[in-house]
């Protein structure tokens, strides 16, 4: 199964020097949230893990065995597959952000800082005249100047975190929007689809084409009956329908999964750009508020990989006819296609900006307005098609 990779691919921009070891990752995912307490840190990954093992069980027979692949788990992974959302580089990156979040958090600013407070304080009652408190006043004031210097250090130190943990956030910020779109791309498809039926004219012309093959086989062995002839034809009507209704419920199914990934997506981007906006990386003396923000992500990248609702409702196979099996052939058939076309599609997807049916606005020689009007607009075959899912 070709997979693109541009979603949740490599992330640039990353301060390698801050990321643990994947001992020290592993440590930190195993010890308690808090003291008292058996909740660990990699609890809020438990659901993401399971789901993300199912789907690389579901990966492992499908290239053992396809053919036996249960039709339900085909398009329940297919989907989560297809649309990259189930991603170890997303497991990952949380991962990488609670490490972090809770390395900046542990950087102690008040102990230095109340040091120098109480330092400065005790400085203003010694005489410099005084050879006692000339020598404490010196002591004292190395002591203060250390201490400035840690605290110099801590605030590099929680910029470089604080830049680090932003960039993660906007790294899965801007996937689940690539994600978002994958999911629209593929509704359409699948909308485009059910109107025009080819492929579902093309299932139940094979079936006809089946019954005929084997009626003629039947005539060389010997005369048949009106009767049987009947029963065959009904047969052959029934099935048609079936396959029909099938392929409308499981277009329904799929894009029902499809829209559900989707909408979690938007809603996870929409409280992440909330926050980011916010965000001001430790500039105008923001490390409270910074600090707060980068909590308040964190809770939300916990929501992303946790409390997802994913439920394909998809009807097992029935049939009124004594051809389960073909009924079944067929579906797995179309499910291949629907499969194949929605992959293909992703594949091919151009760069829609280098046409020459686009807007002129990177053309040099171009001084007219960037928007087409009147004639000159598109023609009706290249008109983009929008694509509203809040109806």
């Amino acid at each position: 199964m070709i997979i693109d990779k541009s979603i949740f691919g490599l992330r640039f921009r990353s301060n390698a020097e801050l990321h643990p070891t994947q001992q020290e990752l592993s440590g930190f995912l195993e010890s308690m949230k808090k003291e008292g307490r058996r909740e660990v840190h990699g609890d809020d990954l438990s659901t993401y893990r399971e789901l993300l093992k199912d789907v690389q069980v579901f990966e492992h027979h499908q290239m053992q065995d396809s053919v036996r692949q249960d039709v339900r788990s085909k398009m329940f992974y297919g989907v989560l597959i297809h649309s990259r959302f189930v991603n170890p580089a997303l497991k990952s990156a949380v991962e990488q952000y609670k490490y972090l979040l809770r390395t900046l958090l542990a950087l102690d600013f008040k102990k230095p800082a109340v040091f120098i407070q109480s330092a400065e304080k005790e400085i203003r009652t010694l005489n410099p005249k005084n050879q006692d408190h000339a020598v404490r006043l010196a002591r004292l004031r190395d002591m203060v100047d250390a201490r400035k210097e840690t605290l110099g250090t801590l605030k590099r130190r929680w910029a470089a975190l604080a830049e680090e943990l932003s960039n993660i956030a906007l790294y899965i910020r801007d996937n689940l929007v690539k994600i978002e779109q994958l999911c629209e791309a593929s509704i359409v498809i699948l909308v485009d689809l059910q109107i025009k039926r080819k492929k579902e004219d093309q299932l139940i012309e094979e079936i006809k084409t089946h019954f005929k093959d084997h009626l003629k086989d039947s005539l060389h062995q010997g005369p048949i009956t009106k009767q049987y002839l009947e029963t065959v034809k009904k047969d052959v009507g029934i099935l048609s329908k079936e396959i029909s209704a099938t392929f409308r419920e499981d277009v329904f199914a799929l894009t029902g999964l499809y829209e559900a990934i989707h909408d979690h997506s938007k809603k996870i981007v929409h409280e992440i750009d909330t926050l980011m906006a916010n965000f001001r990386g430790g500039k105008e003396k923001s490390f409270e508020d910074d600090r707060v923000i980068l909590e308040q992500i964190e809770q939300v990248l916990v929501s992303l990989i946790s409390n997802f609702h994913f439920e394909l409702t998809a009807a097992e196979i029935r049939t009124e006819t004594a051809y389960k099996d073909i009924l079944l052939e067929k579906r797995k058939e179309m499910l291949d296609y629907v499969f194949e076309l929605l992959h293909k599609e992703r594949r091919s997807r151009s760069n829609r900006r280098k046409g020459e049916d686009r807007r002129r606005f990177d053309d040099p020689n171009h001084k007219g307005p960037e928007r087409r009007s009147g004639k000159d607009r598109r023609s009706k075959k290249n008109r983009r098609k929008s694509l509203n899912l809040s109806s």
